[in-house]
């Protein structure tokens, strides 16, 4: 084997073109398999860093509209109470904080936050790096003001030093003592720094009503011996318990329990399938392409191959001397191909969502190191196999022998086959790649240019919450605003200012359920729902969203007077047909006071988009509710600026600078243009877009590079006859017609078997397209057109020679 490793290397370094273009072709594929490949292992195989991950469960409401939706605190609380199959049950949310140092000092800043009850930690199977977990008696109304801390946090804060357990950090302006560091694999609430208990939440007269869902997720460890559907039949019968104990509340509605890990990165697998199957097919075009060159030198090698069969050699030994240099060929091309992968991990990092953690986790393991240097080996053999086993026969070898003296012959139609073959599989594969690409550009242009109802361009949008404890009344809070708003509309270069909660495109959704005054009740369960939006009185100039029908918000609207709402144009539509809705009501189920005057509608605006188009919640299509931000307050909100400036992020100092004259404990998160915010709603279509139209672009490459060398070396092995065609007077456009119908032939057979799969892939891709047919014509003859120029310019230049061959020089040909 040492001795046919040295002389697999001698060969390769006397045909360095052969070498290098095999070399490149299999690094290319191989680079992109490590590199999705990498992808997918961080995202989708990697287990969740808690101990027995797998036992760890993620359930959520499942109602009418919603698959997956948040959980009620009371259901929660009965549902821990009657279920058997878990060790125990947690309860916790995504937030947000603001953060400072007692007596001030360092400047405030806003942080992610984790509000959670306190057994989610140990539910978890974690414990704290340092310090000690929440105890029982701290989530209580009332209770200690604790808090855990994450340890990036400790070690921006306080340096890493043991003495920051027992010190105080200022949270929502209420100093809690910190008893516990959390480790970094504390990812359950993203990237949060900040965990408090649910404490004083447990008397919030929202959090006690069975009706409302305010953000929760409940977190189980299975028990040894119990599996996912015993849990989940114990939980279909608490379900069913609830809606016949609280059938206002509780009717239609069920328990979703999935695999935390499911959960997690359950949205992206779909993509990253797709991505793995479309590496898959650059990596055959790449084994195709190598094996294309090796079958092509291994026949110009036939007499040497002859010569060592007559002084003994078996057909074994002949297949192993060329299946070395190809498995040589594969481990370099893998070594080039990880320079590849990791220049590609980077941009794929740039793509990615920036707020999953498992996409930014990626890297170039030893699993995918060990996975590469497999990959590598199969391509070597896979691209060798075929031709060492053609050109080893040792009939056809004896013939090539006795040859020696001859001119020699047209290559055998059986090897013409073989090489055929693996010309029309690469046609075909590049043909479904680019079909795939093209419809996926497509989806993403059109949902780049969805109509969104209001105009992004030259909007900041920024977050604020006031705590609690600061702002504990409306007033308070109403002035706060107020006065805030009248500071920032006077920042130079500040067209308008506006306060929005549930604004488009800001990561959130509320919706709610809601009934005509006057009309008969909803059966339960099946009550309309729309999307609650509050906002502030310039909010719909600032967005460029006309008045269709009544008015807009004015200071007319009093805080302690009935309630106006504004409604939007599909909800004018759909429940108020051939009518003016103006002047119509709504029951006030957003007001706490007992039996509240109804909404009076007072306006109809354009429907806008407020999520990603053809995700989960765009596709419900709510109708859409506003509320005036005077008459309900709301501690959290959006800020937003229209800027008279060409880029408003150049406002954002002066804009914070204005907030914190207002109150110099606020902080302002979250600074980014709408578009910015749009764009992040896109990453994963913009990833999935880019890499699949990456694929298809080098598959039509190498699909044309071994289309070119196949016929580039048909017209060679035909020199004799296309001269003596010529030398009998053929005419030299006979000649290029010959030498093109051959190449031409292979590409149709490969289009039709290409164009067969790329239906498959269209319906395939189905759930990741938006407003985007699987067999949509444009995207399906765009790639048909692509890939017939290409193809036809690789058989073009080698026909064109053909015409160029000298009849004499051919005929004296040996």
């Amino acid at each position: 084997m040492i001795s046919d490793l040295r002389y697999a290397v001698r060969m390769l370094l006397k045909a360095p073109a052969f070498a290098l273009i095999a070399i490149a072709a299999l690094a290319l594929g191989i680079g992109a398999n490590t590199a999705i490949f990498s992808v997918v292992e961080a995202v989708l195989l990697r287990p969740l860093p808690y101990p027995q991950s797998d036992r760890l469960v993620l359930l959520r409401e499942r109602m009418r509209i919603f698959e997956s939706g948040s959980v009620s605190y009371l259901n929660f609380l009965d549902w821990r109470a009657a279920q058997h199959t878990f060790t125990d049950l947690a309860l916790y949310r995504r937030d947000s904080a603001n953060l400072s140092a007692p007596g001030g000092g360092a400047a405030p800043e806003r942080v992610n936050a984790g509000v959670m009850t306190w057994n989610t930690v140990r539910v978890l199977g974690l414990k704290p790096i340092l310090g000690r977990d929440f105890a029982e008696k701290e989530d209580v109304p009332g209770g200690p003001k604790v808090t855990m801390i994450s340890a990036s946090l400790w070690q921006r804060r306080f340096g890493g030093s043991p003495k920051a357990i027992g010190q105080q950090i200022v949270v929502d302006t209420v100093p809690r003592e910190i008893v516990g560091v959390l480790p970094n694999e504390m990812q359950l609430m993203r990237t949060a720094q900040v965990f408090i208990s649910l404490g004083d939440l447990r008397k919030d007269k929202n959090i006690l009503q069975r009706d409302n869902h305010p953000g929760f997720s409940a977190l189980g460890r299975l028990k040894d011996g119990t599996t996912l559907a015993q849990a989940k039949a114990e939980l279909d019968t608490i379900a069913r318990s609830l809606t016949s104990r609280y059938p206002e509340t509780n009717s239609g509605r069920s328990i979703n329990a999935r695999p935390l890990l499911d959960a997690t990165v359950g949205d992206y697998r779909q993509s990253l399938n797709l991505l793995l199957a479309a590496v898959g097919c650059v990596l055959l075009i790449a084994c195709a392409n190598v094996a294309n060159l090796q079958l092509a030198r291994a026949l110009s090698r036939g007499k040497e191959l002859a010569v060592r069969a007559a002084m003994g050699a078996s057909r074994w030994r002949l297949m192993r001397l060329l299946l070395v240099e190809s498995t040589l060929l594969g481990l370099v091309g893998g070594a080039a191909g990880l320079l590849i992968a990791v220049w590609s991990i980077d941009a794929i990092h740039a793509l990615s969502p920036q707020h999953v953690l498992r996409f930014q986790q990626t890297r170039l393991d030893v699993f995918t190191l060990v996975f590469a240097t497999i990959i590598a080996l199969l391509c070597g053999i896979l691209a060798g196999v075929w031709p060492a086993w053609r050109v080893s026969r040792l009939a056809a070898l004896a013939g090539d022998l006795n040859e020696a003296g001859s001119r020699g012959g047209s290559e055998s139609t059986g090897r013409q086959r073989a090489r055929s073959a693996l010309v029309v599989t690469q046609v075909a594969l590049a043909l479904i790649l680019l079909a795939g690409a093209g419809l996926t550009v497509k989806s993403f242009w059109r949902s780049q240019n969805a109509p969104l109802g209001f105009e992004p361009k030259g909007i900041l949008a920024m977050t604020l919450s006031l705590p609690q404890a600061r702002y504990n009344s409306s007033d308070k809070r109403r002035a706060f605003f107020a006065q805030m708003l009248e500071r920032v509309q006077a920042v130079p270069g500040v067209e308008l200012a506006a306060i929005g909660e549930n604004i488009p495109f800001d990561d959130n959704e509320w919706d709610s359920s809601f009934h005509l005054t006057g009309t008969p009740p909803s059966e339960h369960g099946r009550e309309p729902s729309a999307e609650i939006n509050v906002v502030s009185q310039d909010y719909f100039k600032l967005m460029k969203m006309p008045l269709l029908r009544g008015r807009n918000f004015t200071a007319e609207d009093k805080p302690h007077q009935p309630h106006a709402v504004i409604i939007d144009e599909s909800f004018a539509r759909r429940y108020f047909p051939n009518q003016n809705p103006v002047g119509r009501h709504l029951d006030d189920n957003q007001n706490e006071d007992d039996n509240p005057v109804p909404l009076t509608i007072i306006g109809v605006v354009p429907r806008v988009r407020t999520d990603a188009p053809g995700d989960e919640f765009d596709r419900q299509a709510l109708p859409q509710e506003y509320l005036f931000a005077s008459q309900v307050v709301s501690s959290d909100n959006n800020l937003l600026v229209r800027a008279a400036v060409a880029d408003p992020a150049m406002l954002a100092p002066a804009i914070v600078r204005a907030v914190q004259s207002v109150d110099p404990d606020q902080p302002v998160a979250a600074i980014a243009t709408m578009e910015e915010n749009i764009g992040d709603s896109l990453a994963t279509r913009r990833l999935t877009m880019t890499l699949l139209g990456s694929f298809a672009a080098l598959a039509l490459i190498l699909a044309s590079v071994g289309l070119y060398g196949v016929m580039a070396l048909t017209v060679t092995q035909r020199t004799r006859e296309f001269g003596i065609r010529l030398a009998l007077g053929a005419p030299r456009e006979n000649v290029f017609r010959l030498a093109l119908g051959r190449g031409l032939a292979l590409v149709g057979i490969g289009m039709s078997l290409g164009f067969l799969g790329a239906i498959g892939a269209g319906r395939a891709l189905t759930s990741l397209l938006y407003n985007v047919g699987s067999l949509d014509p444009v995207a399906l003859l765009t790639a048909l057109i692509a890939l017939a120029v290409v193809t036809f310019l690789a058989c073009w230049f080698p026909a064109r020679r053909a015409t160029r061959v000298d009849p004499i020089v051919a005929l004296r040909y040996e």
